[in-house]
């Protein structure tokens, strides 16, 4: 169904993604996890948007593929009675399209994240597969591999959901398709005031002085952890920044200055409040929530792990208020001892690092 044309935008990767966890070495690339498709509508619109502009008299350059979709001719196959996509009114596209969609829904258990590689490479991989990473057909213009595609169009649908866009003629979809694996995270209920430990009472309280354990060289509190340990909002708000390097500094070998698209922080994330205080998490093996999402306060939003710089499994938290580093620590104590928070502006910007 995908043509071989040449994707260029940038990729804005706020994806939610499935736990690595393995015993050494560099772990492969994060994969996005399924995610409970929504209405047909958006479906289509995000394949427009991202094929064609919308176009449904689009022809492809060195391509038979063509339309608001960019079918190939040999999988449009002549639907409708036209020899090519582009050739058919909007409606008939639009029902070729649901048709198809349809079918990989139904394969895939209602996963709409199958949707952009079946569209993009005409399958899905095997979870270890090479394809993942790699650009299909480069000399026709292909510049994605299928994760950065799939991340690329996930954020697309996500927004078009969001805002409930439903552009097109095709119905939406009128069944709902079986639970997916439980990969979404969860989390815990709130404490007074909408606060939350950033992760399982039962660590601290089988260590309480790692509340107190300063961090290297800076305001901020690196918390020892196996992998793979739901980490929970410890205030609510719009997750601002997504990172996804899923690697370890050192084990790449990026050296003292980084480079080759080393990223500090790993696997994480940055959740701004409704005062502006910012909430980063760092080091993680899976996000469990996305770009520009709304969380609440425990909810679950990635697992731990060893990302990033990181010499050993842990979750490194820092707080900003006005763009100053403050210290987590006497946070995370009153929410240990007293089960609630202080403003974070009160809080040391000194006194918690070496």
């Amino acid at each position: 169904m995908k043509s071989a044309v040449a994707l260029t935008s940038s990729l804005l990767l706020g994806v939610v993604v499935m736990p690595v966890l393995l015993a050494g070495g560099d772990p492969p690339p994060i994969a996005i996890c399924g995610q409970q498709a929504g209405s047909t509508d958006t479906v289509l619109a995000t394949i427009r948007t991202l094929e064609s502009g919308g176009n449904y008299s689009a022809q492809a350059a060195g391509s038979t593929a063509s339309g608001a979709y960019q079918f190939l001719d040999s999988s449009w196959a002549g639907y409708g009675g036209y020899t090519h996509a582009k050739d058919a009114p909007p409606d008939v596209q639009d029902a070729k399209a649901a048709e198809n969609i349809t079918l990989i829904l139904n394969k895939h258990d209602g996963d709409v994240t199958a949707v952009p590689v079946v569209w993009y490479i005409g399958h899905v991989p095997g979870p270890t597969s090479t394809e993942w990473d790699s650009v299909p057909f480069p000399g026709a213009g292909n510049r994605l591999t299928p994760r950065q595609y799939q991340a690329r169009w996930m954020v697309v649908y996500n927004r078009l959901a969001s805002a409930s866009t439903t552009v097109g003629t095709s119905p939406s979809s009128s069944t709902t398709p079986p639970p997916l694996p439980a990969c979404l995270g969860g989390g815990v209920v709130p404490l007074d005031g909408e606060w939350s430990l950033p992760g399982p009472r039962s660590l601290l309280d089988a260590n309480p002085s790692a509340i107190d354990q300063p961090h290297h060289d800076y305001p901020a509190w690196d918390w020892l952890i196996p992998v793979g340990t739901p980490i929970f909002a410890v205030r609510g708000g719009r997750v601002a920044v997504v990172r996804t390097w899923p690697y370890n500094w050192w084990n790449r070998g990026c050296g003292s200055e980084g480079g080759r698209g080393c990223d500090t922080c790993g696997i994480g994330v940055t959740i701004i409040d409704d005062r502006g205080t910012h909430w980063t998490y760092c080091h993680g093996s899976a996000l469990t929530v996305q770009l520009g999402e709304t969380v609440r306060a425990g909810q679950q939003i990635i697992r731990s792990g060893n990302s990033g710089r990181s010499g050993t499994p842990h979750l490194h938290l820092e707080i900003q208020v006005d763009g100053v580093q403050r210290c987590p620590q006497p946070l995370v104590r009153r929410l240990y001892l007293s089960a609630d928070g202080v403003d974070p502006t009160s809080l040391p910007n000194d006194g918690c690092s070496w």
